[in-house]
């Protein structure tokens, strides 16, 4: 009975042993899986940093875009605002010949012309507008295309003084450009 209970006391004592190694690498185990679960939530809190801070760049950046085309389609629209007062402008150019204000701003062009040019000048006028100009020491000539004005030429026709409705609004096409602006929008 001794091998028996030397036996058995060895078993029990390798049981122990065991179940102490057991409890121990059981313990390990769980400590391991504890560290990996506070890494993994770590990891998980950075990753929805990370997206957080994608996601406001990325609103940020449209935002930015959306505020980018709002200014585009205002200046758009504004720029046709614009055009369409010109073409306006244009369209009630048509009848200002028949204005008395014409008249009086074609004589008063030419004769300017006519002092700078000298006499025996050519005035080119539209058709029509020969009755309008009062002038002497010219020869005025129905010939000019356009909406109105005049194109004087020197006698020996080596000057030129183009006073046409067309190029008088070419030459202040900014300033009266500025002017709607300001008429339309304030100045903003």
């Amino acid at each position: 009975m001794g091998i028996e209970n030397l036996k058995g006391s060895l078993l029990s004592e390798a049981s122990g042993e065991a179940q102490k190694i057991v409890d121990s690498a059981q313990a390990h185990v769980d400590a391991m899986v504890e560290e990996e679960r506070s890494k993994r939530a770590a990891m998980k809190k950075d990753a929805e940093k990370e997206v957080g801070k994608l996601l406001m760049e990325q609103r940020n950046e449209r935002i930015a875009w959306a505020r980018l085309e709002s200014k585009r389609v205002i200046a758009e629209a504004r720029e046709d605002a614009i055009k369409g007062v010109l073409e306006d402008f244009f369209d009630s150019m048509k009848t200002v010949r028949k204005s008395p204000e014409y008249k009086k701003f074609l004589n008063a062009r030419v004769a300017d012309a006519l002092e700078e040019l000298g006499a025996g000048a050519t005035i080119h006028v539209v058709k029509g507008d020969k009755a309008l100009t009062a002038v002497k020491n010219a020869k005025v000539v129905e010939d000019l295309e356009g909406l109105g004005g005049a194109l004087v030429e020197s006698a020996d026709g080596k000057f030129r003084m183009n006073l046409t409705l067309e190029t008088l609004f070419e030459l202040r096409r900014d300033e009266v450009r500025k002017e709607i602006y300001e008429i339309l929008f304030g100045g903003k």
